[in-house]
């Protein structure tokens, strides 16, 4: 049953780890390019002087936002709040990314498709390794179980014997 799982894993294993590293890769590959196509950065002008978010009394610099208009992508006037460094002022521009709406959002994540392939192929490895392993257990535990019924059965027709040989 061992070598049956271990095959099992040094055949399946590399093509499940690679058909899961080529499918990430290329979902990472896609919301790159739909980031590329649907994110914008823009310049926005703040309206209103910076308020200070959250707790004042911080050793570390504290965020602050403040009210802003900009232009979307497709030439609409958009105003929110937007996040600014601790120097901004009233009028002051700033970069803000938007979606095609004009929308705020973060800006595009920092990707790295080959690594990330890479780290969900090793994943799923293990994750087959794991099932493989529980798989022996369970199965020597059930090979164990029928061990101990057959063990019970033979000493239920010849203990008896035994035990009246001894007295």
């Amino acid at each position: 049953m061992t070598l049956t799982l271990v095959l099992l894993f040094v055949l399946a294993g590399p093509l499940l780890g690679w058909w899961a590293a080529r499918s990430s890769y290329l979902a990472d590959r896609q919301a790159e390019q739909w980031e590329r196509l649907h994110v914008h950065q823009v310049e926005a002008v703040l309206t209103a002087e910076p308020e200070t978010l959250g707790m004042g009394e911080s050793r570390t610099e504290t965020p602050r936002a403040a009210r802003a208009t900009w232009t979307a992508p497709d030439g609409t006037p958009r105003t929110g709040i937007v996040q600014v460094s601790t120097l901004a002022r009233q009028g002051d521009k700033t970069s803000v990314w938007v979606d095609d709406r004009g929308a705020l959002r973060g800006p595009p994540l920092e990707r790295d498709p080959l690594a990330q392939a890479l780290m969900v192929a090793l994943a799923v490895m293990l994750v087959a390794a794991a099932a493989l392993a529980g798989l022996r257990a369970i199965g020597r535990a059930l090979l164990d179980r029928r061990r101990d019924q057959d063990w019970q059965r033979e000493w239920a027709e010849v203990g008896p014997e035994w035990s009246r040989d001894r007295h």
